[in-house]
């Protein structure tokens, strides 16, 4: 499941990825349906957090009996057992389900079994008599609900005015359709059989065995025992949909469909398209074929994301579907990239299943990794190299929070489970991953990993399997590298220093933890052990020399150079995950000969680590932005996009409303030129990444620096095109309506409600819902974010809104206390579901993180650190929110008399920033 928190156009999308479920009005979490007694006795005592041993399923057969239109579905579930210590009590979980009967059968003999529900998550089953050891089996019938809040579990989603139900079951979402042994370890064949009204269809990971008449117009779909299978990658979708066949793919001629809402088949013609091209890709690099016996691919909308279950993955349909005349570049590419990431897993995840959730890196952050490293020979001009470097800068800065989490964390409750999936998973795990990989060399990873996939292949397997092929593969010592990554949070902050005293040329080289300003710095010291790779001019060319560096301090020499370098750089192409700080004189030489001489990914490396260097004070803000201003016309869009980020230390949450105008003119003077060049409209001929570049330099000009050209021109176009939503070009029509709604009046932001009030296609609606979660006057913010507590409200869409106002400075205050007001509302309460699905509960206090003063700190801990228990896993999330609150502070103090020196070009008495340690 990939964690898409960079495509700005799929921000609503995105969002939605990391959230959990809620069953809308479904019964108590386990209930179980057992008639009235006088006295019961106390119910069992629940595993805390894992499911004991003792007993183990080796196969499931599921019959489900479901109509889209309903909340209620009815289940019957038949799980053979292994015993493996006699014992009178199975636990096993299950959520939201009523079981209606349950039995077990050993030896020919049934025995009655008394269910309860304990906890939220488990359902136990309590024998007179022991089971022995051996076999037996387990028959349960039960009902659940798809809810029409959630997104996880079974859902039910009205799209077009049909319904269907879909499902999201990674990573505790099985239990909610079905009890089961809900941890990846269990990993079995399941079969499944649907009964569904006239005029659906079913579709799950496996091929279909019959199709049958059933009682009252039903019809019974029968389906293929899957290969063995955690229960999280379990999926299946009902209701009309449509087929759209693409040409069989990989070695095996795999079938291969993309499924659809009724009517939408065409929209998933470039899906179609690509689809077959990837899987051959990857079956190439791993040397094995896909495993299963077919590729459905399955459009789900409000989905967050995509889901790599075998045979059924599964895509938010704003990502997989797309009519001609509303399709983009940037759409098209998201959906390839998140393809390669789906596809990727089909080996890493669900061939090799992870034994536990602290392994989770292992599925996401391969997948991650993986999708450059495919796209880098599939689509060259889509720069995947350079991608990955991008990426790794997001990693980095992501992992700058002392609260950040481990690559590999223990896991110590659910709400750990579910933070899981976040930017240290995904984007450390695949620099990690990138970084080894340019160690050990190419080849030579390859094979460790096709070794990995032989050994564990069918079964479940952990990160010290995955080190070990890849030690036994380069003769190297990979875990104690890799672990000094994976079991502590943080990057190394190495510095580097050019010696050339007695005529041998080297680079000094000392690390540290990298620490923004406002962290604190751990108790523990911490080093790495990290490969280091100095690039540098040789005598005919450029050149590199590398070393392991497994103490705080080492040297490295430069054995090519004949003479002191006019130049090093310590990161070549940016394959370390590493910040560097080059003493000064270091710096000096490569500012002023070696720029030139970087690669395209250096130059991007450069440009992050000189906005990491002084968010930790050591550059000075006015010598860090003057690089911002240099690559503003640079015709490279990596590198372009790269400097922007340096945009950071000219927030407007660093400065104060006096400031602001400078800040405006900065950018409208930087920027402003070349968005008015390249305009609104994308012209015939021009390259992919000019259409990709255009609406974020457009958004900026306009939002950021208010352009008063661009600002009216957007207000018409927005207009015309709520008039014809033919009158913008697809990849415009977002930045569009942002810039008309940031900018808008009352009787603009009335417009766009009473437009999204009226729209059907849930696209279109999106694309409303885009452009309203930007307005900036904070009046018709309060007045938009009613519409959240109306019953009509499907907040699986809409709550961007409320994330999108904590993000403006000007209506963050309006964004917390909307929640303050509301937070029952919107969470729930003990035995009373919420408006919001449940999982994104635990993310509410990323609404303060915008915030930059202590006093706001103080507010937001004071109003969630009592809620924590209401929203797991928000704990985690709001130690982070403060800290992204002190750092961000701390800068402010720091390096404010710098940024204002940079906005009004008058020097500064900026601190001196201290020297590089030697």
């Amino acid at each position: 499941m990939p964690n898409l928190l960079r495509p700005v156009a799929l921000a609503t999308v995105t969002f939605l990825a990391a959230c959990g479920a809620r069953q809308g009005n479904a019964p108590a979490p386990g209930a179980v349906e057992t008639p009235p007694v006088v006295q019961a006795p106390a119910a069992p005592t629940p595993p805390e957090l894992r499911l004991p041993d003792d007993v183990r399923p080796t196969q499931y057969a599921i019959v489900l009996k479901m109509d889209p239109k309903v909340e209620t579905f009815e289940g019957t579930v038949d799980i053979t057992l292994d015993v493996k210590k006699a014992t009178n009590l199975v636990w096993l979980h299950g959520k939201g389900l009523i079981v209606k009967e349950a039995s077990i059968e050993q030896g020919g003999v049934k025995l009655a079994v008394k269910p309860s529900s304990s906890g939220e998550d488990f359902l136990g089953l309590s024998l007179e008599k022991p089971l022995a050891v051996g076999g037996a089996k387990l028959h349960l019938v039960y009902t659940g609900a798809a809810s029409e809040r959630e997104t996880s579990g079974a859902f039910r989603v009205n799209e077009g005015g049909d319904w269907y139900v879909y499902t999201q079951f990674e990573p505790l979402g099985a239990r909610r359709a079905f009890p089961s042994f809900d941890e990846p370890s269990f990993k079995v064949p399941f079969q499944l059989t649907f009964h569904v009204p006239q005029g659906n269809v079913a579709v799950t990971n496996t091929p279909q065995l019959a199709e049958e008449a059933g009682a009252d117009g039903w019809r019974i779909f029968r389906f293929a025992p899957t290969q063995p299978l955690p229960s999280y990658l379990i999926a299946f979708g009902v209701g009309p949909f449509d087929f759209l066949p693409a040409r069989d793919a990989g070695l095996k001629h795999v079938k291969t469909r993309i499924i659809t809402p009724r009517g939408r088949a065409s929209e998933g013609a470039w899906a179609a398209k690509v689809t077959p091209d990837i899987l051959e890709q990857l079956e190439k690099y791993f040397g094995i074929p896909y495993a299963y016996e077919k590729l459905d691919v399955l459009a789900v909308p409000l989905m967050g994301g995509a889901m790599e279950n075998p045979g059924l993955v599964t895509f938010n349909s704003r990502l997989i579907l797309s009519r001609p005349e509303n399709d983009s570049v940037g759409r098209q590419r998201a959906f390839a990239n998140v393809q390669v990431h789906e596809l990727a897993h089909q080996w890493f995840g669900d061939l090799v299943t992870m034994a536990w959730w602290d392994d989770l890196w292992l599925n996401e952050s391969f997948a991650s990794w993986m999708t450059p490293r495919i796209v880098e020979s599939w689509q060259p001009t889509w720069d995947g190299p350079v991608e990955r470097v991008q990426d790794r800068n997001g990693a980095l800065d992501a992992d700058s929070l002392v609260s950040a989490r481990f690559i590999r964390q223990p896991i110590r409750n659910s709400g750990d489970i579910q933070n899981a999936f976040d930017g240290i998973t995904y984007g450390k795990g695949s620099a990690v991953l990138a970084m080894t990989e340019a160690w050990l060399g190419r080849e030579v990873f390859q094979k460790g990993i096709q070794r990995y996939i032989r050994a564990h292949a069918g079964g479940n397997a952990t990160a010290k399997d995955f080190v070990d092929a890849l030690s036994a593969e380069s003769g190297k010592d990979v875990a104690s590298v890799m672990n000094s990554f994976l079991d502590q949070t943080g990057a190394p902050f190495i510095t580097a220093t050019l010696l050339c005293d007695g005529g041998k040329p080297r680079v000094a080289l000392t690390q540290e933890r990298y620490l923004r300003l406002g962290s604190k710095l751990p108790d523990m010291a911490q080093s790495w052990k990290v490969p280091v790779c100095v690039k540098y001019p040789g005598a005919t060319k450029d050149v590199t020399a590398c070393t392991l560096m497994t103490e705080t301090k080492a040297e490295l020499p430069l054995p090519e150079a004949k003479a002191c370098p006019a130049w090093v750089f310590p990161n070549a192409e940016g394959a370390g995950y590493y910040r560097v700080r080059l003493a000064d004189d270091t710096r000096a030489k490569l500012m002023k000969a070696g720029l030139t001489k970087l690669s395209r990914a250096e130059r991007v490396v450069l440009l992050g680590d000189a906005l990491a260097l002084a968010q930790a004070g050591v550059l000075p803000a006015a010598e860090a932005l003057p690089l911002l201003t240099r690559v503003a016309e640079d015709p490279d869009r990596q590198v372009l996009e790269a400097g922007m980020e340096l945009l950071d230390l000219v927030s407007s949450r660093l400065l104060t409303p006096e400031q602001e105008p400078e800040r405006a003119r900065y950018i409208r003077d930087t920027f402003g030129p070349r968005a008015r060049k390249l305009g609104f409209k994308p012209r015939t001929g021009e390259s992919e990444d000019t259409r990709l570049l255009r609406p974020r330099l457009l958004e900026l000009a306009a939002n950021e620096g208010h352009d008063p050209k661009l600002v009216a021109e957007a207000r018409t176009l927005a207009d015309q095109w709520l008039k014809d939503r033919r009158a913008v070009a697809p990849e415009m029509v977002g930045p569009v309506l942002s810039i008309a709604a940031n900018h808008g009046d009352a009787a603009f932001n009335t417009k766009l409600v009473e437009t999204l009030r009226a729209e059907k296609d849930r696209y279109t609606r999106q694309q409303l819902l885009g452009g309203l979660s930007q307005v900036s006057d904070p009046k018709l913010v309060q007045e938009n974010l009613q519409m959240l507590l109306e019953p009509k409200t499907d907040l699986r869409e809409s709550m961007w809104l409320l994330f999108g106002a904590s993000r403006d400075p000007r209506t963050q205050d309006v964004a917390v206390d909307f929640v303050k007001k509301h937070f029952d509302t919107l969470v729930g309460t003990e035995g009373k579901p919420g408006l919001m699905p449940e999982g994104m509960g635990s993310r509410l206090p990323y609404i303060g993180a915008g915030f930059c003063d202590a006093g706001k700190r103080q507010e937001l801990a004071a109003f969630f650190e009592p809620r924590g228990k209401q929203t797991p896993g928000s704990e985690r999330v709001l130690r982070q929110v403060m800290e992204i609150v002190d750092q961000c502070g701390a800068l402010k103090e720091k390096q404010g008399d710098s940024i204002q020196s940079f906005l009004s070009g008058k020097p500064a008495k900026t601190p001196q920033a201290p020297p590089a340690p030697l």
